[in-house]
């Protein structure tokens, strides 16, 4: 059950502002849940009333705010417990496909420039069966090396 005081709803995604000189925040809240990717696996972050809890670390292990409370969430905004004041916005239809679309991305996140070969753009989805084919043809040509 979501606080009602949050402003948000059950089934909605709200994303949170990205302001320069503040946290980012990457991902989503979905159900008094945050997540990272559109798949959903594993949420980082949850509800406790208004409070958001984010199970976040730097690099030496530590929570990134004290105590993995990141701060208060209230009428759609999330106040950081340093006092920087972050709108959430409800995500529409059309962003969550194009979050879903940038998974045939390459992984690191960097490129999201569909890769090309012999002058063709080719994604993720492209490129399976060029090497499936790839593979095959060299298990073949393998075989025919060894028994002609």
């Amino acid at each position: 059950m979501i606080d009602p005081k949050t402003g948000m709803e059950a089934g909605e995604r709200y994303a949170v502002e990205n302001v320069e000189r503040a946290h980012q925040f990457p991902g989503f809240f979905l159900d008094g849940k945050y997540f990272l990717g559109p798949e959903r696996l594993t949420a980082v972050g949850w509800l406790e009333g208004k409070r958001f809890i984010y199970d976040n670390l730097d690099a030496t292990g530590e929570p990134i705010f004290p105590g993995r409370a990141a701060g208060n969430i209230e009428d759609l905004t999330l106040t950081l417990v340093d006092g920087t004041a972050l709108k959430l916005s409800r995500l529409e239809v059309s962003a969550i496909a194009e979050d879903i679309n940038a998974e045939d991305q390459p992984a690191t996140g960097f490129n999201r420039n569909p890769e090309t070969v012999g002058g063709l753009a080719l994604t993720r989805k492209d490129r399976i069966p060029l090497l499936l084919s790839a593979a095959v043809i060299g298990f073949l040509a393998g075989f025919v090396i060894t028994h002609a």
